[in-house]
C-alpha cells in the first residue's frame, strides 16, 4: 500500500473520530447526561472553546488545501 494513501486514510479517520466525538460530547452536555459541579463552569467553557477551535482547524485543513488536478 502506498505511503501517501496510508497517511490520507489516517487523516480521514482521525478527523472523523475527533469531529464525531466532539459532537457526541457537546450533545451529552446539552442534553444533561454530563453533570458537572458549578465551580467547574469557567474551566469547561475554556475546554469547549479549545475543542471547538480544533474542529475549525480540521475543517480548515480539509476545505482549504490545494488538491492536484487530474490530467487525462
Amino acid at each position: 500500500m502506498n505511503t501517501d494513501r496510508v497517511v490520507a486514510w489516517a487523516q480521514i479517520v482521525l478527523s472523523v473520530l475527533y469531529v464525531a466525538g466532539y459532537f457526541v460530547m457537546l450533545a451529552m452536555f446539552l442534553l444533561g447526561y454530563i453533570r458537572t459541579p458549578v465551580e467547574w463552569k469557567d474551566q469547561l467553557g475554556v475546554l469547549i472553546g479549545v475543542l471547538t477551535a480544533g474542529v475549525m482547524l480540521i475543517l480548515q485543513f480539509w476545505f482549504s488545501r490545494a488538491r492536484p488536478t487530474q490530467v487525462a
